[in-house]
């Protein structure tokens, strides 16, 4: 890695969103309790209670796909595409730059 991956912007940016994701997580686990503990309370022996099951599930795994999405963009997939791209084109000048001074020194 260079010493622009580890730039002070940059890291400030990749904790803030670090930080953003645990509070999502943290948010998901509260409200979701709080529906289980809402549905099993209320509505589990109910005539109503299925629906209402179906729908706190449907939510439950809804929000826990995009959690799972979160995780990926913020620690797997860190590098944006613009970052990817600026890499890619440095690698391509610097092979240029070698052949050129292959060229020349032959």
């Amino acid at each position: 890695m260079n010493n622009n991956d580890y730039s002070e912007e940059k890291l400030v940016k990749r904790a803030s969103k670090r930080a953003g994701f645990k509070i999502h997580t943290g948010i998901f686990i509260l409200v979701n309790l709080f529906f289980w503990v809402i549905w099993y309370f209320v509505f589990r022996g109910s005539d109503a209670g299925k629906p209402v099951l179906n729908a706190v599930l449907f939510l439950s795994i809804a929000w826990l796909i995009a959690i799972i999405g979160h995780y990926f963009i913020v620690y797997k997939w860190n590098k944006s595409l613009l970052d990817k791209e600026l890499t890619e084109l440095k690698k391509e000048i610097e092979r240029k730059e070698k052949e050129v001074n292959k060229l020349t020194e032959s």
